[in-house]
């Protein structure tokens, strides 16, 4: 899966370069203790501190992307 907003322009965008694509984010805690959030493996760039992330356009593309995935899946689960 690739998030629409934030993969869109990335230069590994593509069939060979994106390793994973997004499947989750990733908590990674610095020397100092700070966790920072990560949304790719390959996008270092993209870490941000937890409570920067929390405020961020990402996290804001994650939720909605979550809710869209929501509501297709509890639609399916009526036709069954």
């Amino acid at each position: 899966m690739r998030l629409p907003k934030t993969c869109a322009s990335c230069r590994f965008n593509n069939a060979t370069d994106c390793q994973k694509g997004y499947y989750g984010v990733r908590l990674y805690r610095d020397p100092k203790g700070t966790f920072h959030v990560g949304v790719c493996i390959q996008r270092t760039d993209l870490c941000l501190p937890l409570d920067q992330f929390l405020e961020s356009a990402v996290c804001g593309e994650i939720n909605k992307v979550r809710e869209q995935e929501f509501h297709i899946l509890t639609r399916r689960g009526r036709h069954l």
